[in-house]
């Protein structure tokens, strides 16, 4: 449960700096989360049933009109970053795979 608290608390920071950081049009975004029923603590939840491991990343995205939760676990293996969405309003799993942009690779 504490990992779930830091993360929610990155995640509402790391909101704020982007928040600030982007364009009208992200803002707009940003604003879409309070039409969000799933709170950021439920969508980690979800996320740690689908894929047990520790919860590392979390973030709110408003795409074309579907509001989404996106988590990032690393596997209890430890060998694997898992990126889900999790639709913010009916808390269901829309997609689930190994994040591969959060591994380096070595350009020759």
């Amino acid at each position: 449960m504490k990992n779930v608290k830091k993360i929610v608390l990155i995640a509402l920071i790391s909101a704020t700096f982007s928040i600030q950081a982007k364009d009208s049009h992200s803002v707009n975004d940003a604003l879409a989360v309070t039409t969000a029923t799933v709170t950021l603590e439920q969508a980690v939840n979800i996320a740690l049933q689908t894929v047990p491991g520790t919860a590392v990343k979390a973030e709110f995205d408003n795409d074309d009109g579907q509001t989404l939760w996106e988590v990032e676990i690393v596997a209890t293996d430890k060998q694997q970053v898992y990126e889900l969405k999790i639709d913010a309003t009916s808390a269901e799993v829309v997609t689930q795979g190994i994040d591969k942009d959060d591994y380096d690779t070595e350009e020759d």
